[in-house]
């Protein structure tokens, strides 16, 4: 069973390695926050017009991602992180209000 959100299929072929942890050992712990941040950005930006539920779910799994490493961060990149969390949860409390007026 594949799991488009946790474990695409599309990746597991390659390695039993996850691709971001490899991504963290080749480009660090900062390139692999921001590609967090701005992954989880594009992810809210379509969700209306591709995947839907799915979208928003990446985005969470993304900022979780980023999270990992809050420890590490300054408050510019706290702000950044907080800010899309809070725009994410803005963007679920939306979709789940219309998915219950379509109901």
């Amino acid at each position: 069973m594949s799991d488009n959100v946790i474990h695409p299929s599309h990746y597991a072929d390659n390695c039993s390695l996850e691709c971001i942890d490899v991504m963290r050992v080749a480009f660090g712990w900062k390139a692999v926050f921001w590609f967090c941040l701005c992954n989880a950005f594009k992810y809210m930006w379509r969700w209306k017009y591709k995947n839907g539920f799915e979208d928003l779910q990446k985005a969470k799994r993304y900022l979780d991602t980023a999270r990992q490493e809050d420890w590490r961060l300054t408050d510019r990149r706290l702000n950044t992180l907080s800010e899309l969390s809070e725009l994410l949860e803005t963007i679920e409390e939306e979709y789940e209000n219309g998915a219950e007026a379509e109901s």
